[in-house]
């Protein structure tokens, strides 16, 4: 499934196949470790992600922003899409099973025990910071579908979105690595989470090759007015509450943080 999964690869994350490497850009001092050896790893032009057959969802995912790939995306589609490098993209309930197509807002599909509504979905990638590239389709897929809350995703974590697109514009490149994290007070465990199967935090890290790093977790009963500013936190942390090591080549890291480049 991983060589099937595989596309357009370049340098910086270096992964160990069958004694070859393999290099995928969209991450910084390697791509994260730690997630179970059954998940799948779906690398798109804009981003890499590594898929819990569990429960269809990334239990992590990484890009990188360039100045250039940062655009307008009022008028881009939000029409899901399913992700046909997975035998088990989210089966369709309401929909013809044939469809590839999730835009109905009006109808809902299910993975493994979550009935989905597509029109209620946050993106752990945001449109904004591709929307200068031709791959924006990429973010429509259901492996970059994420479960957060409406109050949390339209308030302090699109604001988080903006100010990472910005400084992005000003440096030149930053690298972002997001996902669940499902028992906010230890770490999860593979495909469980909370009563009703849905994450109780998401985190959001952002880095530049310069060593410096800031992190985010935002628990999923933030109000929309919130700052983002305020769910700042450390990378022991994230790395704790999610188990995973999110930069497992880092020497030294980080040297200092982005914390006042992002706003806060």
């Amino acid at each position: 499934m991983l060589k099937r999964s595989i596309l357009a690869l370049t340098a910086i994350c270096a992964l160990s196949i069958e004694a070859q490497t393999v290099h995928i850009s969209h991450c910084l001092a390697g791509c994260p470790t730690g997630s179970p050896a059954t998940n799948d790893m779906v690398v798109r032009n804009v981003f890499v992600a590594s898929i819990n057959p569990q429960s269809a969802l990334a239990d992590w995912i990484s890009y990188r922003i360039l100045k250039d790939t940062v655009g307008v995306a009022s008028l881009i589609s939000r029409e899901w899409s399913r992700d046909n490098l997975l035998d088990y993209s989210p089966s369709s309930v309401d929909l013809d099973s044939a469809s590839t197509s999730f835009g109905q807002p009006d109808q809902s599909y299910r993975i493994t025990e979550m009935v989905i509504d597509p029109a209620d979905q946050g993106r752990l990638v945001p449109f904004s910071s591709f929307a200068g590239t031709p791959y924006w389709s990429d973010i429509n897929r259901v492996t970059n579908m994420a479960p957060i809350r409406n109050e949390v995703r339209i308030g302090p974590w699109s604001r988080l979105d903006q100010a990472i697109n910005e400084l992005a514009v000003r440096q030149g490149e930053l690298f972002v690595i997001s996902g669940p994290v499902y028992q906010i007070r230890q770490p999860f465990t593979t495909g469980a989470s909370s009563a009703n199967n849905l994450p109780a935090a998401f985190f959001k890290v952002v880095a530049n090759k310069n060593g410096q790093l800031s992190a985010f977790l935002f628990q999923q009963d933030m109000r929309q007015h919130e700052r983002f500013c305020s769910q700042l936190s450390n990378l022991q942390t994230v790395e704790q509450l999610s188990g995973l090591d999110l930069l497992p080549q880092q020497q030294a890291w980080p040297v200092a943080d982005l914390n006042e480049e992002l706003g806060c």
